[in-house]
């Protein structure tokens, strides 16, 4: 037994980190498992896949594939204007990549690749945080590979909110580690996937308000947007469809809440669409103000900025803007609720804030994926608004300590 123990506890260093063989076998292991988990959900079609991706699919075929980038949206029944071009190029790779795999699962297998690509950063993200904990770090790697919320995006719904997510993460990393130029370049990618990066525009705006970030670096955003349209253009789609994209998919959907456990839940459902074009509109607005607000009050406190706080202010912005933005879906809480697992390192009475996210989620999840019954969601509504408040308050304190504090990691 002292031989294999002896074993286990040889030292190897990779990418300047000392760990044992042991924490080396764990994360194999639990890679393997999270695939294995995976690929059991691989056969649930969603409707999202029916009735989107797979007919993405099927016309990028039919066009023989690049061609596919010039069809301009909306001419079939398989419309793609409310997707950005970036995932347009993932599915002619796909096409090409063919094989005789079914197109479910060659989609889903991207989404679960940057599962693992979410899971390493939010381990990164980790290590940075809890002074070079080896222990932690793989505890959370652990967590984002088995929770639910990631899990079912990818491997049942097919969705690709990993995607976008984890260029979001590695930004924020970059942020932590002090690398700005290279922190937007990440949220420009996050951007070009999906509008939700937008979500992580507050934490960055804040940020620079404390002279933490260089703001000129968020020029890489449009630079990278419009770059990222040119093989389109190329294809034959016009520059006014391809820069219109996020416009459309703003007024894509009329509904207060498309299923998030927002503040429009408590509305009445059966209002006309122009009243909720008027309560989108006003809600959009406060939503604006509040976020200004917090902008207001964090540049005026002077308060040391620590990992800690970063990692607060983000899963507080995002989930406040997904609480007062309308129009959410339930998936747009992804990138809070992945972070909530580094946030509950920080203290084991931050733990329940990370499961209470999971349980909204699977019943969120369910409700869409498996036709479970909610006869309403104005108590999650409830229960959301009940997080957001402790979170707030936890970063409340933190902004409290006084500048020239040391970091408490373990309170």
């Amino acid at each position: 037994m002292r031989s294999i123990d002896k074993f286990f506890e040889t030292e190897i260093t990779i990418f300047g980190v000392t760990i044992t063989l042991f924490d080396l076998f764990f994360f194999t292991i639990i890679a393997c498992l999270g695939l294995y988990f995976r690929l059991s959900l691989y056969d649930i079609a969603s409707g999202d896949y029916t009735l989107a991706f797979a007919d993405w699919m099927r016309e990028c075929h039919e066009a023989g594939g690049f061609a596919y980038l010039g069809i301009k949206p909306g001419v079939s029944d398989a419309s793609t204007f409310d997707y950005n071009c970036m995932f347009q190029y993932v599915i002619v790779i796909l096409h090409y990549i063919g094989g005789g795999i079914d197109d479910m699962y060659l989609v889903k297998t991207v989404s679960v690749i940057f599962d693992y690509v979410a899971a390493i950063t939010i381990m990164r993200i980790a290590y940075n945080v809890t002074a070079g904990s080896v222990r932690k770090s793989l505890m959370a790697f652990a967590a984002v590979m088995f929770l639910p919320s990631v899990v079912l995006n990818s491997a049942a719904w097919a969705q690709n909110d990993s995607i976008f997510t984890s260029f979001i993460l590695l930004s924020l990393l970059s942020v932590i580690k002090g690398k700005d130029n290279r922190a937007f370049i990440y949220l420009a990618l996050s951007y070009s996937f999906k509008q939700q990066a937008i979500f992580f525009m507050p934490f960055i705006i804040i940020m620079w308000l404390k002279n933490r970030i260089k703001i000129r670096y968020i020029l890489w955003v449009p630079v990278v947007h419009v770059a990222a349209m040119i093989p389109c253009a190329i294809a034959g789609r016009s520059w006014a469809d391809l820069l219109g994209i996020y416009g459309k998919q703003v007024t894509m959907f009329s509904r207060l809440s498309m299923n998030y456990p927002s503040i429009y839940t408590i509305i009445a459902s059966d209002l006309s669409k122009d009243v909720r074009k008027i309560i989108i509109s006003a809600g959009t607005m406060a939503t604006v103000i509040i976020m200004g607000m917090i902008a207001y009050y964090s540049y005026k406190k002077k308060f040391e900025i620590t990992t800690r706080f970063m990692i607060t202010l983000v899963i507080f912005t995002a989930e406040v803007c997904c609480f007062c933005l309308p129009a959410m879906h339930e998936r747009y809480g992804y990138l809070p609720e992945i972070l909530t697992v580094v946030y509950a390192l920080f203290s084991y009475k931050r733990m329940p804030i990370c499961a209470a996210l999971q349980v909204i989620t699977m019943i969120t999840y369910s409700r869409f994926l498996f036709g479970s019954t909610v006869l309403s969601l104005w108590p999650l509504t409830c229960a959301m608004l009940v997080i957001i408040l402790i979170i707030g308050y936890d970063l409340y304190l933190q902004m409290n300590v006084p500048e020239k504090s040391t970091e408490i990691v373990n309170d």
